[in-house]
């Protein structure tokens, strides 16, 4: 199976399997360190926004600078193969420093969950074929989420993916969308989804892609877009209720691709998930539309093994 079918399958399987996550009981968030790497780090700066900054992410290499920054707090470490070198050498620092912590894996075999006081297990179906990640990262959102705030009944999760599914059909009939470069602009919660969008257009097709909260794109990033990128706002309405809608027209008005995707009516949780369903349904349509057949970081054999060996090793 090739990686691009591969991938469109894990994001099926998310239909059936997240609803039927075993989430962990809430933790007072205070008290709550989240260390991840890539879509690790993203799925754990989510929660962070959720708690309304009351729990702390980092990425490993941070926490491994100033290991204080745990004073006080469980240390939760988001690695779904339990083998980043950087996450592996976090948990015996923090046994060093007598910290508390929690591996957030799906292989509690791993390198990882033994350096580790406790194991939270991500049990979902996978291909087990090298892809770029999708449910995979939902379910460990959704378990970092689970841990700060109270989302036992996953309902919506048919709706929103549906709904998800039927707009990036529509987008992709309005827009050519090609894989020049992407941009991902999206304020609080919405931020770290647009850091996922960005890495799965890194992975997928190898092209140039970036996030920013709204406001600070506009302070100096704004100066460097060129007409053929793709601009996609997420809109929730959390900050300010115009300034992404205005940002948009005003792009359109000067001739420059923007896409507005607005969540307002939706909760916060709900607009988290088609937000990343979104992303997902697009550049699986984008990969199949350009007959695709394996992710970009996957045919670079020479970055490929640059990347493993540093991150791995």
């Amino acid at each position: 199976m090739n990686s691009i079918a591969a991938m469109e399958l894990e994001i099926r399987y998310q239909l059936q399997d997240l609803p039927k996550l075993i989430l962990p009981n809430n933790i007072n968030p205070d008290c709550c360190l989240f260390i991840g790497s890539g879509d690790s780090f993203v799925a754990s700066l989510i929660a962070h926004y959720a708690s309304k900054g009351r729990a702390i992410s980092c990425n490993p290499v941070e926490f491994l600078l100033n290991p204080s920054i745990a004073d006080k707090r469980q240390i939760y470490i988001v690695s779904i193969s339990g083998r980043t070198n950087a996450n592996i050498l976090s948990a015996k620092v923090a046994r060093k420093h007598k910290i508390r912590t929690t591996a957030i894996t799906r292989k509690p075999e791993s390198i990882l969950a033994k350096y580790c006081d406790d194991i939270i297990k991500l049990s979902y179906k996978s291909t087990d074929v090298l892809t770029s990640g999708t449910i995979g990262f939902t379910s460990c959102m959704l378990t970092c989420l689970s841990l700060i705030s109270d989302i036992k009944e996953i309902n919506y999760i048919d709706k929103v993916y549906f709904q998800a599914k039927i707009e990036a059909d529509d987008l992709l009939e309005k827009h050519s969308m090609d894989t020049s470069s992407f941009i991902f602009l999206g304020d609080g919660l919405l931020f770290p989804v647009g850091i996922y969008g960005a890495l799965k257009m890194n992975e997928i097709f190898g092209v140039r892609s970036y996030a920013y909260m709204i406001e600070e794109f506009c302070h100096s990033p704004i100066f460097s877009i060129r007409r053929e990128d793709n601009i996609i706002i997420f809109d929730k309405g959390d900050y300010d209720k115009k300034k992404a809608r205005v940002l948009c027209k005003r792009l359109d008005k000067i001739s420059y691709s923007s896409l507005y995707i607005d969540l307002k009516k939706l909760t916060r949780i709900e607009a988290v998930l088609k937000s990343i369903f979104l992303i997902q349904f697009l550049m699986l349509k984008i990969a199949k539309r350009n007959r695709l057949k394996e992710c970009f970081f996957i045919c670079n054999k020479e970055l490929l093994k640059l990347s493993s060996d540093l991150i791995y090793k």
